[in-house]
C-alpha cells in the first residue's frame, strides 16, 4: 500500500538519493507521492480521536533495491495527555481525559530499504524483503512520536493470475520503549487480493492485522478498500476506505494519494 523528519535527517537520506540517481552504470526511477489521509476512532475509549496524516514520499527504483523514506504531517484532534501514534499514523496508546485539543507537527521519519528476492515469477510467485527503521523526530510532548527508534522486517508475496493478484505481507516489527511505557515486539502481517479492471484502473480489498502493541492489549484488525487509476504511465492516484474491526483500530478512515513517476 500504510512520519515525522528532521530537516537534517532529511537532507542526509536526499544525499544518498541523489548519489544513487548519478550512478553511470544503472539508472533508477524516481517517485513522489503524497495525500491525506484521515481516521476516527475511540479506540476503547469514550470519545473519538481524530488523526490527519498527510504523507510526503521519496522513492527510488535501482535495479532490484528500492529506498523509500516518508515525511509526515500530523494533526491529531483528542482529549488531551494520552494519545500517542506510531510510524503509520496508528492509535497505539489512549487514556486522554481532559479537554479536546489539537496537536499538530511533523511526524516521524520513516526509511525503507525494499530488495526484490523474486522480480520475474517463479513457481508463479514475486517475493520482495523489506527493512524500515523510524527515527524519532516528532514531538513526543505532543503525542506524534513515542520518541524511540522502531524497527521493522517485512516479506511480501504476489501471485500475478491474469486479472486477480492475490498477495501476502509477513512482517515483525520492534519498536523502542519510551519512559514509563513497555511496548512489546509483534508480528502482523495482511491478506488480499488486487484486481486490473482495465489498463487504468484497478481495484482491490485488504485484511491487515497485527498483535497488540502491549500485554494485555487490543491486536488491530482492518479492512481495506481501494481503487487505482492511472492518468498515464507516469501518474497515478487511489482513494481508499478502511473498516476497523477492533477497539484497538479506528472505526473509520478514508485517504487519497498521488503519485508521479520522473
Amino acid at each position: 500500500m500504510t512520519i515525522k523528519m528532521h530537516p537534517g535527517r532529511i537532507r542526509c537520506l536526499f544525499a544518498v538519493l541523489l548519489a544513487c540517481a548519478c550512478t553511470p552504470v544503472v539508472s533508477g526511477d524516481l517517485s513522489l507521492t503524497t495525500g491525506l489521509d484521515i481516521s476516527s476512532g475511540k479506540y476503547g475509549g469514550s470519545d473519538s480521536t481524530i488523526v490527519r496524516y498527510l504523507p510526503f514520499i521519496v522513492k527510488y527504483e535501482l535495479g532490484r533495491s528500492t529506498f523509500k523514506a516518508t515525511l509526515p504531517y500530523v494533526s491529531i484532534t483528542s482529549p488531551s495527555g494520552g494519545v500517542t501514534i506510531d510510524a503509520d499514523g496508528n492509535v497505539i496508546s489512549t487514556g486522554g481525559v481532559g479537554p479536546r485539543v489539537t496537536q499538530s507537527g511533523p511526524g516521524d521519519m520513516v526509511a525503507t530499504y525494499t530488495y526484490s528476492v523474486i522480480e520475474q515469477p517463479r513457481h508463479g510467485w514475486l517475493v520482495d524483503l523489506s527493512a524500515k527503521v523510524k527515527l524519532p523526530t516528532g514531538d513526543e510532548d505532543k503525542g506524534l512520536s513515542t520518541g524511540e527508534r522502531d524497527y521493522s522486517l517485512l516479506a511480501d508475496f504476489y501471485y500475478p493470475a491474469g486479472k486477480f493478484t492475490p498477495f501476502m505481507t509477513v512482517g515483525y516489527r520492534m519498536p523502542g520503549n519510551p519512559p514509563g511505557a513497555s511496548l512489546q515486539n509483534a508480528w502482523m502481517g495482511s491478506l488480499g487480493v488486487g484486481y486490473k479492471h482495465s489498463a487504468t484502473n484497478s481495484a482491490g480489498l485488504i485484511l491487515d492485522a497485527r498483535q497488540a502493541s502491549s500485554a494485555g492489549g487490543v491486536a488491530p484488525r482492518d479492512l481495506t478498500a481501494y481503487w487505482v487509476h492511472k492518468f498515464n504511465p507516469q501518474t497515478k492516484f487511489q482513494v481508499y476506505l478502511v473498516g476497523g474491526l477492533s477497539d484497538a483500530s479506528a472505526d473509520y478512515g478514508i485517504g487519497a494519494m498521488l503519485t508521479h513517476k520522473y
